[in-house]
């Protein structure tokens, strides 16, 4: 993308990284199981792909992070 350009709704959705399950887990240094309940709970949004498989986009992971006072672990000041 060039500097003035709006971007294309494709070109906005590719630049979207979805994480699994695990990964963000692993990110948040939590459980899988918390991760399906903030989920179920909704403090999450989540991407279902067929019946069992969960992407999380990773933008959203970092909300939660930062909403629960979690912005040293990702590197984000509370000023922000």
């Amino acid at each position: 993308m060039t500097a003035g350009k709006i971007p294309s709704d494709q070109e906005v959705l590719f630049s979207i990284e979805l994480l699994t399950i695990p990964q963000v887990a692993e990110w948040a240094r939590v459980s899988t199981k918390t991760i399906y309940r903030w989920i179920e709970s909704g403090k999450i949004p989540v991407v279902k792909f067929g019946e069992r498989t969960y992407r999380i986009p990773a933008g959203a992971v970092i909300k939660q992070l930062q909403q629960a006072g979690y912005e040293d672990v990702i590197g984000v000041s509370r000023k922000e």
